[in-house]
């Protein structure tokens, strides 16, 4: 039998260095784009058939108490109330022609994947998209709530961004802190709302309301496109507490690329991967609206 290195040279089946050359490509192409999976911790699934997970929104017990002898307590429970959410399957086509693989053989040119890499940036965009906002008016995903969209989330509104911005991300910290959420905070905005504030000075000095604003947000400035209210407009920011125990995202299969070949020996691909997001505290959130 031949080695799977020199099998189908004639044909569009792939060599082991072709094989991971489109892989790499395609992980390559995304990994810069997926803003989302810097936000949220990972929980792996233990497998990709798992098309439901439980979730558990937690409260909080009763105070610590102080004595002398350490005698005489009561005991309470977090209480935890179940939910259910799908994980879906994120995917998108694209071919490899085989006289295009037959040309980057015989010339020793790298193989265009340009399809290929627009089909992963297809599916960075929804994995954002599911994850910092969720299903939103416009844009359907079986009902995965994302950041944005989390039920129980907190709100505050704002107005004139530019000139207030440390104001309202002050306002939404004190949000969080009031139901038990004491940092490190992240701030999550549109890149066009982070311009604004990244180059405009606080009156008298030489810092920048930018600096000021990442001075509170101690977990970083994620600046974001797929950032959208619930019906599906561009007025938000949000101020969230990143950890496993408020929300992450739930992997049934990481970024992968399929390949068959097809009976003219052109390659059928597809880039695809399994993800959700669980918002266990949506209390951990809160949404700045009415941004202008």
């Amino acid at each position: 039998m031949q080695d799977l290195r020199h099998v189908g040279m004639d044909t569009g089946r792939l060599t082991n260095e072709e094989i991971m050359y489109i892989d790499t490509r395609i992980v390559e192409t995304v990994t810069p784009l997926l803003v989302g999976r810097r936000l949220f911790p990972v929980f792996t699934l233990p497998n990709a058939g798992i098309m439901t997970v439980r979730g558990y929104k937690r409260s909080g017990m009763s105070a610590a108490r102080i004595s002398l002898h350490g005698q005489g307590g009561s005991k309470d429970r977090t209480e935890k109330t179940p939910f259910d959410i799908t994980v879906p399957v994120i995917d998108k086509d694209f071919d490899v022609m085989w006289r295009e693989l037959e040309a980057s053989r015989a010339n020793g040119m790298p193989l265009d994947l340009q399809d290929g890499e627009n089909a992963a940036r297809k599916v960075a965009e929804d994995e954002d998209k599911l994850l910092i906002t969720g299903e939103y008016t416009g844009y359907r995903a079986l009902g995965v709530e994302g950041l944005a969209t989390a039920t129980g989330r907190n709100t505050c509104a704002g107005g004139d961004w530019s000139a207030n911005a440390f104001t309202y991300v002050n306002n939404a910290i004190a949000e969080l802190e009031a139901d038990g959420h004491y940092g490190p905070y992240a701030l999550v905005l549109k890149p066009s709302w982070w311009r604004q504030i990244a180059g405009a000075f606080v009156t008298s000095t030489a810092v920048t309301i930018g600096e000021k604003v990442a001075q509170l947000c101690e977990a970083g400035v994620y600046k974001t496109d797929s950032l959208y209210e619930s019906d599906g407009t561009l007025h938000n920011a949000l101020v969230v507490e990143p950890s496993q125990e408020n929300f992450e995202m739930v992997i049934g299969r990481d970024l992968e690329v399929r390949k068959l070949e097809d009976v003219r020996g052109n390659l059928d691909c597809v880039v695809r991967e399994i993800v959700a997001p669980r918002i266990k505290r949506p209390t951990s959130i809160c949404e700045i609206t009415a941004l202008t």
